[in-house]
């Protein structure tokens, strides 16, 4: 194949896909930059999955029940990171899991130093994010005390304060913000599981199939050549 061929073959379509990703700020998966585009541990897989494919990416941030909506009714474009859940079934396309996540009860080693059981839990105030996996969760099994926050770094401080007693969330944003709120990672201890879940990329029905295919190989290609587990380790990612 003559060189000039290779050379244009290796570059980007002009008709490439521009594709617009709305995202919600949920650390360390999507992270807010207090300068330019966001960041975080599946906007970057994302990213390199985008730039593989030649395609050029669009971040959009926002509240995720306005993300849901959006995804739900803008023609082609993607949604990071939801759980796959009964109720979001048929209103979006699933076009690849990206990782796993547990969400868990926690409490702090300095309160209690055995892992915290539902049922114990039961008798507590307990932390949850607003509109979360974790506080659907705990609404289903009728748990009389929940304090909801905007933000999970609230439920860090409040923890390390004592104005809560548990703290249920996802572990690796469990980590994220107790970091983040500058407190010890070893005053978290790990309780029972709520669920285990995969993190999806999703797309807008009207995504072509086509493409949801190309980046659903892409993306099985990261997992397959370590990429996928690279990024995920530079966020001190811990698998359930």
């Amino acid at each position: 194949m003559p060189l000039i061929l290779c050379l244009l073959l290796a570059l980007p379509s002009p008709f490439a896909l521009a594709v617009t990703l709305l995202a919600t700020e949920v650390p360390p998966y999507v992270i807010r930059a207090q300068q330019g585009a966001p960041t975080g541990m599946a906007v970057e897989v994302v990213e390199e999955a985008a730039r593989r494919l030649r395609e050029p990416l669009t971040i959009e941030l926002m509240p995720f029940a306005r993300a849901l909506v959006e995804a739900q009714h803008r023609s082609g474009v993607l949604l990071l990171p939801p759980v796959r859940s009964q109720d979001r079934e048929t209103r979006l396309q699933w076009i690849a899991p990206l990782l796993e996540e547990s969400f868990v009860l926690a409490s702090d080693r300095r309160h209690r130093d055995e892992p915290l059981t539902l049922a114990e839990a039961r008798r507590l105030k307990i932390g949850v994010l607003r509109h979360s996996l974790s506080h659907s969760l705990l609404q289903a099994r009728g748990m009389p005390e929940l304090e909801s926050v905007g933000a999970e770094r609230g439920n860090a401080d409040k923890l390390a304060r004592g104005r809560i007693q548990a703290w249920a969330a996802a572990w690796n944003t469990m980590r994220y913000a107790q970091q983040e709120a500058g407190l010890p990672l070893t005053r978290l201890i790990k309780g029972e599981t709520l669920a285990r879940v995969p993190l999806y990329l999703a797309a807008n029905l009207d995504f072509p199939a086509e493409e949801a295919a190309r980046w659903r190989h892409t993306l099985a290609e990261m997992a397959a050549d370590g990429s996928l587990d690279r990024i995920l380790l530079q966020y001190d990612y811990q698998a359930p």
